[in-house]
């Protein structure tokens, strides 16, 4: 755990942006493939009843376009990033399985390959944090804003509002 504090501390002292583009372009391609599932959902059914889920197909495929979905803007926008990785990891995981690596594996379009790219940044990012320009950042910034200006104020208010009992 200390060691994302590092990697986050590193981040934020930085500032590197291509890092934050490389987060907004993984929750967009996440959101991408959400839709796209939610509209092809057939074929994300079929796949899943390949793998013997019989019982439950229909149910993982509404619930993994969902979860691409939201997890793809959450990862986008930086809010709960690490969070929204962990959620995604075990869905591309899966992916990863059920595509065969005979499929072309090494085209830059192979669904295997893509799926082991994805797997790669999702657990990049997992390690990584969500970085300077994310929603998470800023609200750290205003949490400690605040906490520095309450500090503020509460000693200011007992330097100047001392008993009576102490100035005599």
């Amino acid at each position: 755990m200390e060691f994302t504090r590092d990697v986050e501390k590193w981040h934020h002292k930085h500032r590197v942006v291509l890092y934050d583009y490389g987060r907004i372009a993984l929750g967009c391609f996440l959101l991408f493939k959400g839709v796209q599932f939610l509209f092809n959902i057939v074929a994300l059914e079929q796949i899943l009843l390949e793998s013997r889920l019989y019982n439950i197909a229909t149910y993982l495929s509404y619930a993994i376009a969902a979860i691409h979905i939201v997890g793809g803007i959450m990862i986008m926008v930086g809010w709960h990033t690490r969070i929204a990785c962990a959620v995604q990891i075990p869905i591309v995981m899966c992916a990863v399985l059920f595509f065969s690596p005979t499929h072309d594996l090494f085209s830059i379009y192979s669904p295997f390959a893509v799926a082991l790219y994805t797997l790669f940044f999702l657990t990049f990012y997992f390690v990584g944090g969500s970085g300077y320009y994310s929603f998470d950042h800023k609200t750290l910034e205003t949490r400690h804003y605040f906490k520095k200006k309450k500090k503020h104020r509460l000693s200011t208010d007992n330097h100047t509002h001392t008993p009576l009992a102490n100035n005599l």
